[in-house]
């Protein structure tokens, strides 16, 4: 699906951007030993659906992963991880990385990995609008809503019925 490409490149790119002290930043990889360190891996861990717009895009929530990974050989290894993850938290906020289908971050969280304590994930949430807005009403096009009250509905009153911004 092209709309998640681009959410992936955008992420990428502004992980790149924020973050220029990360020797590896990547989507979907785990760390090998001969990953530069350190290392930020990406990607979508998680899909579940949302509430139904009504407009006939999908509404999916999209739980989001990210791996950081430091030199566990380096001084201070644990804390520049610890730091690492705070500053991705920051930029996480409010965060929809430029592209109009996607709502901001949520839900923001950061713990170590069980596996090692140079490893840490933080994961947020976002809702993503994907597909095509539908209009199921070909003889409609949209806007054409006019309202009116009753007793003045129905046939004999089409002259009653207003615009719903005239109403404004």
């Amino acid at each position: 699906m092209s709309d998640l490409n681009g959410l992936h490149q955008a992420i990428g790119a502004t992980l790149e951007t924020a973050f220029p002290q990360l020797a590896t930043v990547g989507s979907y990889a785990a760390v090998q030993q001969e990953t530069a360190l350190p290392a930020l891996f990406y990607g979508i861990v998680g899909l579940k659906p949302g509430t139904d717009p009504g407009d006939g895009h999908s509404r999916v929530i999209a739980t989001f992963e990210a791996r950081i990974s430091t030199d566990g050989t380096r001084p201070q290894a644990v804390l520049e991880t610890v730091s690492l993850a705070a500053q991705l938290m920051v930029l996480l906020r409010k965060q929809y990385w430029n592209i109009d289908f996607v709502e901001e971050a949520r839900g923001v969280q950061a713990l170590p990995s069980s596996t090692a304590p140079t490893t840490w994930v933080v994961q947020w949430e976002q809702v993503l609008h994907l597909g095509e807005a539908q209009w199921p009403w070909p003889n409609q096009p949209p806007g054409s809503l006019l309202l009116s009250f009753d007793p003045d509905t129905g046939p004999g009153h089409e002259s009653d019925y207003k615009a719903a911004e005239d109403f404004a």
